[in-house]
């Protein structure tokens, strides 16, 4: 499992903001790598399923695989912090788990709402 931690205040007028994480991995899912340029926000599921495709051909120079997903975090503090978990298992499917750091429960995001997009 790796992390992204992500500080942000709130720059939207909606109670949920949209994260947009994507992941690079080599061909055979052995190695991947996120860090927090690989990560945006957007007001709506829309604008950030929107952003995946262009955002996959973006990072495609990273690794032979590339992965995106939209998660939903309640945005309802004027200020806080977010934990990305994720992982790529060796058949390639990507796991995707957010935590608000001031909460003690972590949110699991199924790929039935928001599918990955990997991109050959």
């Amino acid at each position: 499992m790796e992390l992204v931690n992500l500080l942000f205040g709130r720059f939207f007028m909606n109670t949920l903001v949209f994260i947009l994480l994507l992941v690079s991995c080599t061909d055979d899912f052995n190695s991947c790598y996120s860090n927090n340029k690989m990560v945006k926000i957007y007001p709506t599921a829309q604008a950030c399923e929107q952003a995946m495709i262009p955002s996959t051909k973006k990072f495609a120079s990273y690794g032979q695989q590339i992965f995106a997903q939209c998660t939903n975090i309640e945005a309802n503090l004027h200020q806080q912090q977010v934990q990305l978990i994720w992982s790529v298992t060796n058949r390639g499917n990507f796991l995707l788990t957010s935590q608000n750091m001031h909460d003690k429960i972590s949110n699991p995001h199924d790929a039935d709402i928001f599918s990955p997009h990997p991109h050959p």
